[in-house]
């Protein structure tokens, strides 16, 4: 079988959980390779589409504020109010979304620099993102369209500055009802735990995969090193040694699935990393 070579997230040094001397004693066994149905499925952030069961699973939340009984010529400006009417939830208006952007630079809000930032990875279109690039710009006096990736940009930059672009009051509202469609569990974490009050939830961020995206790896197969075929004598292996049984996990393999399941020694394991 031809040998591949090592990816570049091979080079990384492995948290070897064994001696070496464990390990040279025995010849260990390898998980054969994975399939390529076994790739993280990161799910896509910008339809923000519930999970069937959403709607039954979702905890009450505060309602949006009312966007006012009075014309909103004649309603004083309110920050929570605009933040809701940049997003709030499924079905929102793109046209409602650049209308309170423009309000909140009318008003020089930067209370919705945080709101923006949340909002760039979700709801997205040329005429939103243009919208988000110049409030932010005032906002902050930055343009994190210069970066490859605004947002990371964004939220690396506006960290140290939290005090000076804090959210608005319902922004914790706001925030579990966002992630609260992508799964309920999070805004019931949110909302619900305690302790959880205490949270900058402006420094929460979505990792971009849905529960079990990324499948661990559950009671691998296991080849003699002499027929693992499939490695380069230079990739990189967690080595584990227990009661006597020893075994090689790849990186190469552990990558797409971050965590492997196994029994060793007779002893059930999870390595993670």
């Amino acid at each position: 079988m031809p040998r591949r070579r090592p990816p570049l997230s091979a080079l990384i040094v492995p948290l070897l959980l064994a001696s070496a001397a464990a390990i040279g004693c025995a010849t260990p066994t390898a998980p054969e390779p994975a399939t390529p149905t076994a790739t993280a499925t990161p799910a896509p952030p910008p339809s923000l589409t519930p999970s069937p069961s959403a709607a039954a699973d979702a905890p009450t939340l505060a309602a949006p504020s009312p966007v006012g009984a009075t014309p909103e010529s004649a309603a004083p400006y309110d920050p929570n109010n605009t933040m809701w009417r940049i997003y709030s939830g499924l079905g929102h208006e793109p046209q409602t979304t650049l209308d309170a952007i423009a309000d909140a630079r009318a008003e020089n809000d930067v209370s919705q620099a945080p709101v923006i930032v949340e909002i760039l990875r979700f709801w997205s279109g040329s005429a939103l993102n243009e919208a988000y690039r110049a409030a932010l710009e005032q906002f902050t006096g930055e343009d994190f369209w210069l970066d490859a990736r605004p947002w990371n940009a964004a939220m690396e930059r506006l960290g140290p500055r939290r005090a000076e672009f804090a959210p608005p009051s319902e922004y914790p509202q706001w925030k579990a009802n966002l992630l609260g469609i992508i799964d309920p569990r999070m805004a019931a974490f949110l909302t619900s735990v305690p302790g959880s009050e205490r949270i900058d939830l402006a420094e929460i961020a979505w990792g971009g995969v849905r529960v079990d995206g990324i499948p661990d790896l559950q009671s691998p197969p296991a080849l003699a090193a002499s027929e693992a075929g499939y490695l380069d004598p230079r990739d990189r292996v967690f080595g584990v040694s227990i009661n006597g049984e020893h075994r090689a996990y790849p990186l190469r393999i552990m990558n797409p699935h971050e965590m492997a399941n196994d029994v060793l020694g007779g002893e059930p394991i999870a390595l993670a990393y």
